[in-house]
């Protein structure tokens, strides 16, 4: 049997958390797991996503209406396969708004589709706050509070199904990285372009953590709905 698609909306209310990262190593995830995502790009007009997978994104401008309904329609149009939204902290509320005004949520699940948020949670209590006004209006199917290491969260006890922590990654792994012709999905297949051991070990170990909460995210929206 195929696996439902999702959309998956990366986003936080604060900047230079690291959004648009875990959405790389997302969607390098779903195409090591068999999966064909699409990238929806919103950080117009750099698209700092796209150009790690130029083949399968769509950079829109979202202040524009003609932008949000171009990132509206194409999942719509297009249903059967997964997409990953990498929203810009400015663009967070705009978009959640939007997706209530349009009812997209409803629409998307009538294509068959399940929404997952993965919503990085700063250092803040307002950080906290807007996470659980999204699941409160938006009720996704599952949102994954994401606790990033590196700039701290307000993030302690929860009661969310699933919580994914995003550990601290180097300085000298995340220069490799940055790279635009440096592949994840190729690194863990085995190219790892004359790195160093012990720096392809920390990158790895990096990469395989991120990645397991990946792995328990459609087993956390099944035991979501047998508890509704």
């Amino acid at each position: 049997m195929a696996a439902q698609p999702i959309i998956y909306i990366v986003c936080s209310d604060r900047h230079r958390n690291g959004k648009t990262l875990l959405a790389r190593v997302l969607v390098d995830y779903l195409m090591l797991d068999g999966r064909d995502p699409f990238v929806l790009d919103a950080g117009f007009p750099e698209g700092p996503l796209r150009a790690y997978f130029p083949g399968r994104t769509a950079l829109v401008d979202f202040d524009q209406m003609q932008g949000r309904m171009k990132l509206f329609d194409t999942i719509l149009g297009s249903p059967g396969r997964d997409y990953v939204i990498d929203l810009p902290a400015a663009q967070t509320a705009p978009f959640f708004q939007a997706v209530t005004e349009l009812d997209f949520a409803d629409a998307a699940r009538q294509q068959g589709f399940a929404l997952v948020v993965l919503f990085i949670v700063d250092r803040t209590d307002e950080s906290l706050e807007a996470a659980a006004e999204i699941a409160r209006t938006v009720k996704p199917d599952l949102l994954v509070p994401v606790r990033n290491a590196h700039v701290g969260s307000a993030l302690d006890e929860t009661d969310a199904k699933l919580t994914i922590d995003m550990p601290v990654l180097d300085r000298a792994a995340a220069a490799i990285i940055a790279n635009k012709r440096f592949s994840l999905r190729s690194f863990l297949l085995g190219d790892e372009a004359g790195m160093q051991a012990n720096l392809a070990a920390r990158l790895k170990s990096f990469l395989y953590e991120l990645m397991t909460g990946f792995r328990e995210i459609e087993p956390a929206m099944s035991l979501s709905r047998l508890r509704a």
